[in-house]
Formats: C-alpha cells, sequence, structure tokens
C-alpha cells in the first residue's frame, strides 16, 4: 500500500511540478545594467537608458557572455553599429581560454558579411550571408534575428532570412555572447535582446510566394500574389479578410509587411462570422498615431490593450517593416521592427483559431505582405 502510495506521489510531482520551458519571450537585457552576463576580454561594455553600448578598447577580443546555456530558441536584438567588427556568439563555450561555437557575423565595413555563419575557432567561415552591407542602416537601428533549432540554422537581418544552413555536425547548445574587436572606431549599441525557446520546434512558412494555396479570400476585398508578396485591395468600401485555412493556438507568427495607406490588422486566435473576422488583432493603421501596435478584438471587446508607443514614427510607411505576433498560453505579446508594443494575459482566448489579414471599411487601401512564417507549440 505504501509503494502505491509513493508511486501515485511522484506521478503527480511529474504531471504538476513547473516546467523549466519559459512561455513567450523572455528579455535577456533590463536595460539599465548588465545582470546575467560576464565580461571577457578588453571591451568596454556600459548599459544606459535601455541601451547596451560597447567600444572595442585594449588590443584583445571582447565578449560580453549570457551566463545560461541554450539549445533551441530564436534571439532578437536591435543594434546600431558605429563601426568595427563584432558578432553575436550562440551554442558556444570558452576552451582554453578561447571563444568556440556559431557566430552570426556582424561587420558593416565588408559585403556579405552581416548575417554570415562562422564556427569560432573552428571550421571558419560555414556560409556567407546574401545580404548586402549597403542594405543595412548606417545611422538608425537594425534587427537581427538567429534561429537554432536541431541542426537547422537561419540568419535575418532586417526581417529578411539572409542564410538558412543544415549543420548535422555543429554544436547543439552553449551560450550566447556578444562579440567586440579591438579598433581605434570600433563600436556597436544594442538594445531589445530577447529569446524564445522553443523546445525541438521549427519554423513553418506559410505563403508560398506563388499562389493563395492555404489561404482564402473573405469578404470585399481583391487578393492577389504579385512579384513574391501577398498583395491585398479594397473592392466597395466594405470590410475583406484574406483568412488561413488552418488555426493555430500557441504559436509565434512572423511576417513583413507595407501599409502605405489605410486600416489593416493581423487576426489571431479568430473566427469566421458570416462575412467578418471575430477574435483577437494585432492592429495596423498608416492614417492614425495611435492604433498601430494595439491589441484589438474586433467584433468582441474592441480596444483591449493600447501600446505606450506611437509606432507611427517607428514604422516605414514606404517600406518594408516587420510584425511578430506570440501567443503562448495566456500570454500575447505584439512586437513591430524588433520593438514591443504590448504585453498581457488574456486567459479568455485560448482557443486555436484562424489567422486573418484584415482591409478596413471605408476608405480605399492596399496592403502588401510577405515571409510569412510561424512556429507553432500546439
Amino acid at each position: 500500500m505504501k509503494n502505491r502510495f509513493l508511486y501515485g506521489f511522484i506521478i503527480a510531482l511529474c504531471l504538476f511540478a513547473p516546467s523549466s520551458f519559459a512561455a513567450g519571450w523572455q528579455p535577456l537585457f533590463d536595460g539599465a545594467g548588465l545582470d546575467g552576463w560576464k565580461t571577457v576580454g578588453d571591451s568596454q561594455w556600459s548599459a544606459k537608458d535601455g541601451v547596451l553600448s560597447v567600444k572595442g578598447t585594449g588590443s584583445e577580443m571582447g565578449w560580453l557572455i549570457y551566463e545560461k546555456s541554450c539549445s533551441d530558441f530564436v534571439l532578437r536584438v536591435r543594434f546600431q553599429w558605429h563601426g568595427g567588427n563584432s558578432g553575436i556568439q550562440f551554442r558556444s563555450q570558452m576552451k582554453d581560454g578561447k571563444m568556440v561555437g556559431y557566430q552570426a557575423n556582424l561587420d558593416f565595413s565588408r559585403d556579405m558579411a552581416t548575417g554570415s555563419l562562422v564556427e569560432e575557432n573552428g571550421r571558419g567561415l560555414l556560409q556567407e550571408s546574401e545580404y548586402s552591407a549597403a542594405e543595412i542602416r548606417r545611422n538608425g537601428w537594425n534587427e537581427y534575428e538567429i534561429s537554432a533549432v536541431g541542426d537547422h540554422i537561419m540568419l535575418s537581418v532586417n526581417g529578411y532570412v539572409v542564410l538558412d544552413f543544415e549543420d548535422p555536425d555543429g554544436p547543439k547548445d552553449g551560450f550566447i555572447a556578444l562579440q567586440m574587436a579591438p579598433g581605434d572606431k570600433a563600436a556597436l549599441d544594442f538594445t531589445d535582446i530577447r529569446l524564445l525557446e522553443t523546445r525541438g520546434n521549427d519554423w513553418t512558412p506559410l505563403f508560398n510566394g506563388k499562389d493563395l494555396t492555404g489561404w482564402e479570400p473573405l469578404g470585399d476585398c481583391y487578393w492577389d500574389v504579385l512579384h513574391g508578396q501577398l498583395v491585398g485591395q479594397s473592392r466597395g468600401g466594405k470590410y475583406g479578410w484574406l483568412v488561413s485555412k488552418d488555426q493555430f493556438k500557441d504559436f509565434h507568427f512572423s511576417t513583413r509587411f507595407l501599409v502605405p495607406r489605410g486600416n489593416s490588422g493581423i487576426q489571431f486566435r479568430s473566427w469566421v462570422v458570416g462575412e467578418m473576422v471575430h477574435g483577437t488583432q494585432a492592429d495596423l493603421a498608416a492614417d492614425s498615431d495611435w492604433i498601430s501596435g494595439h491589441l484589438y478584438d474586433q467584433g468582441e471587446r474592441g480596444i483591449f490593450v493600447k501600446t505606450d508607443k506611437d509606432f507611427s514614427k517607428l514604422i516605414n510607411w514606404t517600406g518594408w517593416n516587420t510584425y511578430e505576433v506570440t501567443a503562448i498560453g495566456p500570454k500575447v505579446q505584439l512586437f513591430i521592427n524588433g520593438i514591443q508594443s504590448i504585453e498581457v494575459d488574456d486567459p479568455e482566448r485560448l482557443k486555436a483559431g484562424v489567422l486573418a489579414f484584415q482591409i478596413h471599411s471605408g476608405a480605399k487601401m492596399v496592403t502588401f505582405w510577405e515571409d510569412l512564417r510561424i512556429i507553432t507549440f500546439d
């Protein structure tokens, strides 16, 4: 009897013990100090007003190491380059005083360097980037995304996938570190450093770049594919949608958008009612200084959470931008151009639902979308 009780008690502990998996995006930098990080080498690191700055002082390479081992994840960082050769180590370790592991290169002085993959103190250059240094913003913030899931390594710069690499021989675990090589003008700024643990779940594309496979138009709009992009246009002034055929519950979704005018948004955990879509929406509007980045509840609760940032000044309305939607359990997080707009718990919406792109009623408008991809946790 005692053995049965003990066995049942152990099973209960296994079922209800807290998981080490951290749901949603976790910040690695608090914006004020270097807690959780340690410095190695000569570089000078400092933190102030939400920005992590480094200068390539001395004569040796410098590193700032995040003191936690990471295996399968997506890492997002915004950076501003001033000069010098840098990089982001991942799945790395120190061996005999040397840094060993993957590095996502960061060097604007050499073309096709930023976004290339190197194995530091190992096999060297593994694959060059497909992103020219001329495309990188010299006087503003840029986005870096590092995805490592099993053998699959994918790097993105400013929302564009610049490297997609399968490496069965590479490291599968290790720490993350920021690099700075010495030099008179070597300096960078980092901010919005965040990590999403994927538990072995990898990216799935949701748009083939050729046709509307997997999607259905709904309502008063016209959708087509042009030059590898989804193009949505108003037709008669009423609501229109492009609705996914599949449903998603717990996920991280990423896309690029160009919305030169009008009111749009990304529906998620949503459902179709007649020729409308109801449910939560990552809001987006080119003709407003307060809508973009809000969490809206179409046809239900209305404005659910307002962002505290004015994204009308943070979105390029004549160029491409990134939008990320993460919904895992009750936690919902939205990011535009790498900047978090909201984070909220919404326990009322935990069921799977469709994704959909909105064409708002009223004034004529056009929207462009590309690089639709998702990581699911269902």
